[in-house]
């Protein structure tokens, strides 16, 4: 037969464990404590975003000098959720590279939702560029597929301010250094294709939006010489966003 002084010593005793875990739970110190990340509402409210932190590397300036990947950046997963629904449409790793400068801190999530490019049905995203290092000139984002319909999972988007041809297709200009082109995502393959494939060093780019037409501009990229600079004249063409057909222009006013 168990004494009373016993009973509410152990009483005591699993009172103090229970604040005791109370407070760990509150600290985050148990695997119990951890919340579920916030969720964001997409534009048209179809889908919700949560970012849970994977892992947060830190490098010294030392280190920093010794490869170029060396930069402080937080991996996370996106994981893209069905409004009202648990289980995710889409999941995919991301990282916010930050640290290029020392003071520099990670990115608030609220910030990299607010970067994310919807397509106008939301049949898919398109996330924020890295910000790894790099050659100069349009950087590559990721697509996330997120209808159903979509056979592709993440594919490249390389497009500076994209223009919507319709549901499912961009186009934009992409540049790198010796090849400017107007090029087209189709969100339907996962697929980029050009619209105005470059040839150096005469390249394309949007100059000019007018409702569905676009206007494109002959441009001259990074390998042009004195000599062509100084004889080039540029063409522009029209390119009519329902029937994807270009034809010869005037050029208008340069943007």
């Amino acid at each position: 037969m168990r004494c009373a002084t016993c009973w509410e010593s152990e009483l005591e005793m699993g009172r103090g464990l229970s604040c005791g875990v109370a407070l760990m739970l509150a600290a985050g110190l148990v695997s119990g404590a951890s919340s579920a990340p916030v969720r964001f509402r997409s534009p048209g409210g179809r889908y919700e975003v949560a970012f849970t932190e994977l892992e947060h590397l830190r490098f010294s300036a030392e280190q920093m000098k010794q490869n170029v990947d060396n930069v402080n950046h937080v991996r996370y997963r996106i994981s893209f959720f069905r409004t009202g629904e648990s289980e995710p449409a889409a999941e995919v790793e991301y990282h916010d590279v930050y640290g290029w400068e020392p003071d520099a801190t990670p990115t608030a999530t609220a910030d990299l939702f607010k970067a994310i490019l919807w397509s106008p049905q939301e049949d898919f995203a398109v996330l924020d560029a890295e910000g790894w290092a790099s050659a100069p000139g349009t950087p590559e984002r990721k697509a996330v597929a997120l209808s159903t319909k979509l056979r592709w999972r993440t594919a490249p988007f390389t497009l500076d301010e994209p223009v919507w041809a319709d549901a499912l297709r961009a186009i934009g200009s992409s540049h790198s250094d010796c090849a400017y082109a107007v090029l087209e995502f189709d969100g339907a393959s996962g697929q980029m294709r050009a619209v105005m494939a470059p040839d150096s060093p005469i390249g394309y780019e949007i100059s000019r939006i007018d409702g569905r037409k676009v206007e494109i501009r002959q441009v001259l990229d990074n390998c042009r010489t004195e000599e062509m600079e100084k004889s080039f004249t540029p063409e522009c063409l029209t390119l009519d966003l329902d029937t994807m057909r270009t034809s010869p222009s005037a050029c208008g006013k340069e943007r």
